[in-house]
């Protein structure tokens, strides 16, 4: 097991995600599991719009018991209405910045998606927590961007508070473009 995952299962993992096991693979990737779904990290490049490089974007590759490779939207489902999607979207995150970190993208930007259920559940304080997950593994200095869902681009004063809030605790803020996965739009200033 690698050292950044050992430091991870044993001061953030049980505080934070004791329902969700988190292995090593053979490989050295790092996997979870909710539900029996395996979720994994895969990592794309994108570009702003004007063609500038942004970084990595992590998407989440979940595999059904059964081995076939299940939607976002499938997951969404299986979480139910308590508080389980924004532990699972904090969750899967942290399994794509430590995937990250052992990866080949080291010194690129790594850009992670949050997901609506998470944005709608937490009223205020956007990025508190994952702040404190980055800095009790003392990477403080990660370039590391949040990408909001494009349905948020049509809700500039909810968009305005959110860049705000994910700036207070250092994180950058994107957009996700409806038409091209690999383009985002970084939010400017008001």
């Amino acid at each position: 097991m690698n050292p950044l995952l050992t430091r991870f299962l044993h001061t953030i993992h049980p505080a934070y995600f004791m329902e969700f096991p988190l292995w090593n693979t053979a490989d050295g990737e790092v996997v979870g599991e909710f539900l029996k779904v395996r979720l994994a990290s895969r990592f794309v490049s994108v570009s702003d719009t004007a063609g500038q490089p942004l970084g990595v974007l992590a998407s989440l590759h979940a595999v059904a018991p059964g081995g076939e490779p299940i939607g976002g939207e499938v997951l969404s489902r299986l979480t139910g209405v308590s508080e389980t999607p924004v532990v699972l979207d904090r969750f899967i995150r942290c399994l794509h910045l430590l995937n990250y970190l052992q990866g080949p993208h080291q010194g690129e930007g790594l850009l992670l998606p949050v997901s609506g259920a998470l944005l709608e559940r937490v009223s205020q304080d956007h990025g508190r927590v994952f702040r404190q997950i980055v800095d009790q593994l003392a990477m403080p200095s990660l370039q590391i961007g949040f990408v909001l869902p494009p349905d948020y681009a049509a809700r500039p004063e909810r968009l305005l508070a959110l860049k705000e809030s994910y700036a207070r605790h250092g994180f950058a803020t994107y957009v996700a473009s409806a038409d091209d996965d690999n383009i985002l739009h970084r939010l400017r200033p008001a």
